[in-house]
């Protein structure tokens, strides 16, 4: 059976570790970690959450300063966190870099502070994957190695044509001393899929490399038919190859 990696995350992050704060729960009483670490404890699956700042949550905008600490639960390695965006209408390419680099540093602040250092995730997908290579050194700084790219045929948006051929061939590239890898599939739009299509989908990825980019949003898998597709693609998957959590 071929050994295989798997990274599977989550962008749009934020308002279920409010809803925690808010409700004083353990992240395992809330429908969105229960999920997670269920996934975690049948197949080691360590999921990254990229995380917005802000967002308006019931009419109010609420942000990372109000969330508690959640050091103590997540000792098992079951999650890592990232950047995303400062809110949804600020994509970072869409912004200078200057604005850039500082709300990297709002979110990190914040994600340090209530995760601490050890579970800082390696590979981010900043909001409307921004190829955001201008800013390594900041993004080295919180011990980010690669950006995702999109999971489109275009290959990325920024970088030159040989280096969108190449992720759309091996499935990474460097461009400017940054290292990108691209993201293979989103869960939602996998849903109207048979099960048998979507494995076939799963294998001429896995023909081509050694890894699997799996992602979905914070707001999509609430629905019970996310996770119902997400659960159907892990179990077909981990049955069918020798499939190891690619670090964070």
């Amino acid at each position: 059976m071929q050994k295989l990696n798997l990274h599977f995350s989550i962008d749009d992050v934020l308002k279920s570790l409010i809803e925690v704060s808010d409700r004083n729960l353990k992240l395992t009483d809330h429908w969105f970690f229960s999920y997670l670490y269920k996934i975690y404890k049948i197949y080691n699956i360590k999921t990254c959450l990229y995380l917005f700042y802000e967002c308006k949550i019931n009419g109010k905008i609420r942000d990372l300063r109000e969330i508690k600490s959640l050091k103590n639960q997540i000792k098992e390695n079951w999650l890592h966190f990232g950047a995303h965006a400062l809110n949804y209408q600020s994509p970072p390419h869409k912004i200078s870099i200057t604005l850039q680099k500082e709300h990297i540093e709002k979110i990190y602040k914040e994600i340090i502070r209530f995760a601490g250092t050890k579970y800082l995730a390696k590979n981010v997908r900043l909001h409307e994957y921004s190829e955001c290579f201008e800013i390594k050194n900041t993004l080295k700084k919180y011990k980010i190695k690669s950006l995702f790219t999109t999971d489109r045929k275009i290959g990325s948006y920024r970088l030159n044509k040989n280096n969108s051929k190449e992720l759309l061939k091996k499935g990474i590239t460097k461009f400017k001393g940054q290292n990108f890898i691209r993201t293979d599939l989103r869960v939602e739009n996998m849903i109207s899929n048979t099960p048998k299509k979507n494995s076939i989908l799963i294998d001429e990825i896995f023909k081509k490399k050694k890894f699997l980019i799996l992602y979905t949003h914070e707001y999509e898998l609430k629905k019970k038919k996310c996770r119902f597709t997400l659960d159907t693609i892990l179990k077909t998957t981990f049955s069918k190859y020798k499939v190891n959590s690619m670090i964070s």
